[in-house]
């Protein structure tokens, strides 16, 4: 037997107990060359596309196309439920069930059938209207999410589509209104109307021209100050928070654990508290201000608490109905309403709290002034659903999405906002198109660091793979020599 032989079946066992050995004795330049020059297989070439496309930059007649198209929000056809948009997205809507490269999900289509059908059922049991715009929310949010889907696959394009809906929303409270933006004051326009879409437009506006996260920063922390002169104290805390995050997600490089960010962030929403409270005494803040803030300071319940008074409302409905819901809030038994009266007197409110005129709007429908609890009071547990996969969506954007570059101040914004508005607001204009702009944001971008090393694994599993192929074709190279 030859030495030959011997050399040869040596190196085929050596390649196949050990294939990833080639792979170590590679030279730096070859492995240079292979960046440089990709192979040209079938596979390797369909994920460069891929890439080149995620990566490419919008061009402006698309970013134009995908603004207008989102820009037709403007026009209300049916309360805040159904505006031009949904038009658009009806017209394009059923291509999302066409086969294509976009990432999807089922889940948020799901829970929104699921949403809506427990508001009908709900509607039924309690003999109530089910033409209320509350009943189509779920329905507009499922129709808006498979139109954008449509229309944009990444996280540049569904952005450009919210900045339409955003100018949408400015431009119905500018011309429209509604009844707390239609004294014309700027005060209640930026509070009632404006104040978010007019910040995604400036986070916007930042991505694009590629601002550093310091200046980003400085005009979060701006915006911040302008809505707390202008008594909005709600988008005050949201910016700074942002901010803050931000801030963070730099130190160190961004080596800070989830834990931590946490924290941090509720121990900055305990010091804003009383640093406006230490603020409006001392007279720094506004007259008006200075007077809600001393209000719901001299109280015996959080601060939280005193500004959005609907909490104890919506929790004993809940608890006096959780599966099927009252079918609407105004079917709200007198009984149920004197019962949170008195939930809400052994909270600490004041026997003369005046809950006529906080739980009731002026034309003496009741207000729960909370997506979720609202949603599980009117129609049952079912209807918690969406609002609820939405707020874990909202942590994706917050705290996991990693991979956005230049676009994650908007993503982090997007999702604290959205958790107060779920949380403490109730639907508004454009309201769903928002949510649903926020679901395809959680779909399109995906995480990286310590949060998921999928994309790593799959990246040697691929290689290993690659080099055990080549050890293997070599080897019988060698025997047929």
């Amino acid at each position: 037997m030859s030495i030959a032989y011997h050399r040869v079946r040596s190196d085929r066992a050596h390649a196949t107990v050990f294939p990833e050995a080639d792979f170590l004795r590679e030279v730096p330049e070859f492995r240079r060359a292979v960046r440089t020059t990709p192979a040209r297989t079938q596979g390797s070439s369909r994920v460069g596309s891929t890439v080149d496309r995620d990566t490419a930059g919008l061009k402006l007649p698309e970013r134009a196309w995908l603004f207008v198209l989102g820009g037709t929000s403007a026009v209300p056809l049916m309360n805040f439920t159904v505006t031009g948009f949904s038009v658009v997205c009806v017209a394009i809507g059923l291509a999302y069930l066409l086969p294509g490269p976009r990432r999807r999900t089922a889940t948020p289509l799901v829970f929104a059938m699921i949403g809506t059908a427990a508001y009908f059922a709900s509607a039924w049991v309690n003999e109530t209207s089910y033409l209320s715009p509350n009943v189509f929310a779920f329905g507009s949010f499922a129709l808006y999410f498979c139109g954008i889907t449509v229309l944009a696959g990444d996280i540049e394009r569904i952005a450009t589509v919210l900045l339409g809906i955003a100018f949408g929303t400015v431009f119905f409270y500018v011309v429209i209104g509604t009844f707390l933006t239609s004294s014309g004051g700027v005060v209640d326009l930026w509070k009632y109307g404006i104040a978010p879409s007019a910040t995604i437009a400036l986070l916007y506006a930042l991505a694009v021209r590629r601002v550093r996260t310091p200046m980003v920063v400085t005009a979060l922390l701006a915006f911040g100050a302008l809505s707390l002169g202008l008594n909005f104290r709600s988008h005050a805390v949201v910016c700074c928070a942002v901010a803050l995050l931000l801030v963070l997600s730099k130190y160190r490089r961004g080596i800070l654990s989830l834990t931590t960010r946490v924290v941090t962030l509720g121990a900055f929403a305990v010091g804003f508290t009383w640093t406006l409270e230490f603020a409006a005494r001392a007279g720094l803040l506004g007259g008006s201000l200075r007077e809600k803030v001393l209000m719901q300071a001299d109280g015996s319940i959080p601060m939280l608490l005193a500004g959005r008074t609907e909490p104890p409302l919506s929790l004993t409905a809940i608890v006096q109905h959780p599966l099927l819901g009252w079918g609407n809030a105004n079917n709200i038994s007198r009984d149920a309403y004197i019962d949170a009266q008195h939930t809400a007197m052994s909270l600490g409110f004041d026997r003369s709290f005046p809950f006529e005129y906080a739980w009731k709007l002026s034309d003496g429908s009741i207000s729960l002034h909370s997506v979720l609890l609202g949603s599980w009071a009117e129609a049952g547990v079912l209807a918690a659903l969406l609002p609820l996969w939405l707020l874990w969506a909202c942590y994706r954007l917050i705290f996991v999405a990693d991979s956005a570059g230049v676009w994650t101040p908007l993503m982090m914004y997007l999702g604290m906002q959205t958790i107060w508005d779920l949380m403490f607001s109730p639907w508004s204009y454009n309201l769903p198109a928002v949510f649903a702009c926020l679901a395809c944001c959680c779909v399109a971008v995906h995480s990286t660091g310590r949060h998921n090393n999928s994309t790593k694994d799959a990246h040697l599993l691929t290689r290993l793979l690659r080099d055990n192929r080549t050890s293997h074709g070599r080897s019988k190279l060698e025997e047929k020599r």
